[in-house]
């Protein structure tokens, strides 16, 4: 199987074992907000064809959320596609977020009944990036619900 060039852009990026620290912002998700840290373990699988990604948030000792991703470069549209699963939806949403580059940031967003939703992955440079998930409501400003700092580990 050849992997696309965008696709392995996406691979070396997000490949590895990440820790850090992430900030959340009080929202109806998390009332207190707070700090958590958070490890993420992300490596290609299908040949290339997908990034799998599991993520562990810890506060206080105690894992508090879980997720688990799904990353593609999507060759009939252009873009890149990001599912993602976690322990706050018992219902995964089916809806994939949309994402492309923006220099070094990779941007990806979707829309649900509660909100617009933006994820955004800064790569500054090798193994470090700045994750940022703003939520925009129905009329309302964009507000950011979290945002963390990680470095590839080893």
């Amino acid at each position: 199987m050849t992997v696309a060039p965008q696709q392995q852009r996406l691979i070396d990026a997000m490949s590895g074992t990440w820790l850090g620290e992430l900030r959340s912002y009080p929202s109806p998700w998390d009332p207190a907000g707070g700090l958590a840290i958070g490890r993420t373990q992300a490596r290609a699988a299908l040949g290339g064809a997908i990034v799998v990604s599991d993520y562990a948030e810890e506060r206080d000792g105690f894992v508090s959320f879980r997720g688990h991703g799904v990353y593609s470069w999507d060759v009939l549209h252009s873009c890149y596609r990001m599912y993602w699963f976690d322990s706050v939806q018992p219902s995964p949403l089916l809806l994939p977020a949309t994402g492309h580059w923006l220099s070094d940031e990779l941007v990806f967003e979707v829309a649900t009944d509660v909100a617009q939703h933006r994820y955004t992955y800064k790569f500054l440079e090798p193994g470090y990036y700045i994750f940022r998930i703003d939520l925009q409501r129905a009329g309302q400003p964009w507000q950011t619900f979290a945002q963390g700092d990680y470095v590839r580990q080893g």
